[in-house]
């Protein structure tokens, strides 16, 4: 299994967008990497929506398999699971491209209810210099994903930078907040610190903010996307989109949930 997360984005190859294309980094997964995708987010999937420990836990308490709680926690077949399996994609993906040791938060451990997505800002990625105290180093990347696998009239691309539009103008702040709110209910001492850093503590040392859009769009639908006239906000260090391509999103994303159920384990 991938114990490398840094791998993911090595699986994704410059792509080759048709002459009229709007100006963004674009991105295709490899045909022959299709398979290692989907065995890294079936081991990662069980992660992102509950810890190990609880799992065990929740086994010895429920004498339910780890499959029958996992499957409790977990979106049915539609377009809350395509949009949760693109802010997890995201997450791995965005943070596959940084050196730095990151802090990426697991959000879908926190849903209230597993056929609705998760409020507030769709991906967060933490990153601190030091753990014992704040730098001007530290910075937030916060990310809008959005999931286009079957032709229908969604506008990834569009409704990405509608998201970080809204992220820039608050929601990121609002999701902080509430991730420190979390974190008092369900983390330890240091996740607790790890995250006031952001929220108590920034008015004393500011953080960097990095805003990314990122549409995930299947293969078939990727190229017309690319040639839709938008008016896009200036790309920079602080902001930027992103768009990968993957064939047979949809098929990858199913299998990859209904294997992540039928795999789980309690180890």
């Amino acid at each position: 299994m991938f114990t490398d997360k840094k791998i993911i984005g090595s699986w994704f190859s410059d792509h080759q967008k048709p002459d009229s294309s709007i100006e963004v980094r674009a991105h295709v997964l490899d045909e022959d990497k299709s398979s290692h995708l989907e065995d890294f987010m079936v081991n990662e999937i069980p992660n992102c929506y509950i810890k190990k420990n609880e799992l065990s836990a929740r086994i010895n308490e429920t004498g339910l398999s780890a499959s029958e709680i996992l499957q409790n926690k977990l979106p049915d077949t539609g377009n809350v699971m395509s949009g949760d399996f693109g802010e997890i994609l995201t997450l791995f993906y965005l943070g596959s491209e940084r050196r730095e040791a990151l802090k990426t938060i697991k959000k879908w451990r926190f849903k209230q209810d597993r056929k609705k997505a998760t409020p507030h800002s769709d991906v967060i990625i933490l990153y601190r210099k030091y753990s014992d105290r704040a730098s001007k180093m530290d910075y937030v990347i916060c990310a809008e994903s959005k999931a286009k696998a079957t032709g229908s009239n969604s506008e990834p691309i569009e409704n990405s930078i509608k998201g970080y539009e809204a992220d820039k103008t608050g929601r990121m702040a609002r999701t902080l907040v509430w991730l420190k709110e979390k974190a008092i209910d369900h983390e330890n001492k240091n996740s607790i610190s790890f995250i006031k850093r952001f929220t108590d503590d920034h008015l004393k040392t500011g953080f960097n903010k990095k805003y990314r859009a990122v549409a995930i769009i299947d293969r078939n639908y990727l190229d017309n996307e690319l040639i839709k006239s938008l008016d896009l906000p200036a790309q920079n260090d602080e902001f930027e989109i992103i768009v990968l391509g993957i064939n047979n999103l949809k098929d990858l994303y199913e299998q990859s949930f209904s294997r992540a159920i039928n795999e789980v384990t309690n180890d």
